[in-house]
């Protein structure tokens, strides 16, 4: 399903992640430096994980702007608006984001969606868990490399 460019896009980042976290199960998210992966990071989000979470599901705290793309919203407009349109409770990733929560260890969720335009995404996506300490996660970071059916 996916070519040559999108594996190399997962395979950076988990390398990334893993000169990041040493001797830890996971590093923390304030190591995570965009201009690092720059060449990923408009295919990136991360997700944050807090006190909230539980009652209303996970929120993004950066989504590239190739996924804003992805999902059928406008990169031009406010990112912010465009995260808030892309509630995570109805998306299939959201297993995925529950199983690297629970396992402390990285995952990744080959699937598809429709997106607000209607329009078919099959999707590969890379997660990986970021904390302060190994026992706790605290942000999801990922790397979704799709294409329009």
């Amino acid at each position: 399903m996916l070519n040559d460019k999108e594996h190399r896009a997962h395979y950076k980042l988990h390398q990334y992640w893993a000169s990041l976290r040493g001797a830890r199960l996971f590093p923390s998210e304030s190591q995570i430096d965009p201009d690092a992966i720059e060449e990923i990071w408009p295919s990136c989000f991360l997700i944050s994980i807090d006190a909230v979470t539980d009652r209303l599901g996970y929120k993004y705290s950066y989504l590239g702007h190739s996924l804003i793309e992805a999902y059928g919203g406008d990169s031009s407009s406010d990112p912010d608006i465009a995260m808030q349109l892309l509630a995570t409770a109805d998306m299939p990733m959201v297993k995925m984001f529950e199983s690297v929560r629970s396992n402390f260890a990285p995952a990744v969720d080959e699937s598809e969606f429709v997106n607000l335009k209607n329009l078919k995404v099959k999707y590969r996506t890379s997660l990986l868990p970021l904390g302060y300490k190994d026992d706790e996660v605290s942000h999801i970071l990922g790397c979704m490399r799709w294409k329009v059916c």
